[in-house]
C-alpha cells in the first residue's frame, strides 16, 4: 500500500491516468472504494448468517467462523483502511458510502448481543452495554488479523496451533463473561457444520481449505 500510487497503476492496469482520476482522486480513495465493496459483501452474508435457527452465541459464532473464512480478505481490508488512516484523505461521498456500511456491521452485532440479553443467555456487568462488549470483540478480532499478517514465524507458529478457524479466538471472551451457552456445554463445531450445511452449502468446500491451511 505504501509503494502504490496512481500513475503505476495505471500502467499495470491499462488505464490512462485520466480516466483514472475521474474517478479516484488519490490512492486513499481508491483504497476505500475497494473496502466499501468488501463491505458490502460482508454485510450481505451476515445480513443471512443471522437468519440461522441458533441461538446469539450460535450465531454470533457462525459470524466468526465466515470471518475467518470466506470473509477473511473483507476483515483485511477494514484492517488497512483503519490502521493507515486512509478515510480523511478520500472524498466525502467515500467517507460517507463507508460510515454507513461500518454502522450497519456494528448494529448487526450489537443486534445478536441484545438478543441474546433479551432471552437471557447473557447478563452484562453494570456500566457494560453491548457496544462496550462489541467493541471489545472487534479489537480482539483486528488484532488477530493484524498478527495474522505478521512475517514473525513464532506468530505463524502459534497461528498454526491455535487453529485461527471457526470463530475460536472469541470463545475464551465469551466464556470469560458467562454468555451462554459455555462452550464446554455445547458442540459448536455441530452448530457449526449445521450452519454451512442449511445456509451456506457452497462455501463447505473453501471452508474445509481454510481448516488444511491452517492446521
Amino acid at each position: 500500500y505504501e509503494a502504490m500510487n496512481l500513475p503505476e497503476l495505471a500502467k499495470i492496469s491499462g488505464y490512462s491516468k485520466p480516466t483514472i482520476y475521474r474517478y479516484f482522486p488519490n490512492k486513499e480513495d481508491l483504497l476505500l472504494a475497494l473496502a466499501i465493496e468488501s463491505a458490502k459483501r460482508q454485510i450481505s452474508y451476515f445480513e443471512k448468517a443471522i437468519t440461522f435457527d441458533g441461538r446469539p452465541r450460535e450465531k454470533l459464532h457462525c459470524l466468526f467462523s465466515l470471518n475467518t473464512s470466506i470473509l477473511m480478505d473483507t476483515n483485511l481490508d477494514a484492517l488497512l483502511v483503519h490502521s493507515t488512516r486512509a478515510r480523511s484523505k478520500a472524498t466525502p461521498e467515500r467517507q460517507r458510502e463507508l460510515d454507513s456500511l461500518d454502522e450497519q456491521r456494528i448494529e448487526i452485532n450489537a443486534g445478536i448481543i441484545r438478543e441474546a440479553i433479551e432471552i437471557g443467555d447473557l447478563t452484562l456487568p453494570p456500566g457494560v452495554n453491548e457496544y462496550k462488549l462489541m467493541f471489545t470483540l472487534m479489537s480482539t478480532n483486528f488484532g488477530a488479523y493484524l498478527m495474522y499478517r505478521s512475517d514473525s514465524p513464532v506468530v505463524e507458529k502459534w497461528f498454526r496451533q491455535l487453529n485461527f478457524t471457526d470463530g475460536s479466538f472469541g470463545l475464551l471472551i465469551l466464556d470469560g463473561i458467562g454468555w451462554k451457552p459455555i462452550s464446554g456445554e455445547w458442540d459448536y463445531a455441530k452448530t457449526i457444520n449445521r450452519f454451512y450445511q442449511e445456509l451456506f452449502p457452497e462455501l463447505q468446500s473453501h471452508r474445509n481449505k481454510s481448516e488444511k491451511s491452517t492446521s
